[in-house]
């Protein structure tokens, strides 16, 4: 439901969780650039315009084989994958591989869009 179309106790209790503070988890790639309010750099992007410019929470997290155990969430980030492209989690080793691409392609791009917005919002 939304505040616009919300009648009573409902539309009460959305507009007082307007003011309650709230996090966005990075739980994907994808959740980190781009433009639109769905990604890290987006959300930074209109902190940043506010006056003053808002404080933004954000929750690292998509690390490798991430559902521990569970085999249900399938994080995209494996130690080793399987032939199907899914986290085998039957699979020995260290997890060096899927440390790197979750730093490579996951947490650089993270420090990348932290450092364009040093100075326009609270870091």
């Amino acid at each position: 439901p939304s505040i616009a179309t919300s009648e009573g106790r409902i539309k009460a209790t959305l507009t007082e969780m307007q003011t309650v503070p709230t996090a966005y988890w990075l739980s994907s790639k994808t959740r980190v650039l781009g433009t639109g309010t769905d990604t890290m750099e987006g959300i930074l992007a209109d902190a940043a315009s506010k006056s003053p410019p808002q404080l933004v929470i954000f929750i690292v997290y998509n690390l490798p084989n991430r559902d521990c155990g569970a085999k249900a969430s399938g994080g995209e980030i494996c130690c080793t994958y399987a032939p199907n492209g899914r986290c085998d989690f039957n699979a020995t080793g260290n997890c060096a591989a899927g440390l790197e691409e979750y730093r490579s392609q996951y947490i650089d791009n993270i420090v990348d869009v932290l450092r364009k917005f040093v100075g326009r919002v609270p870091i």
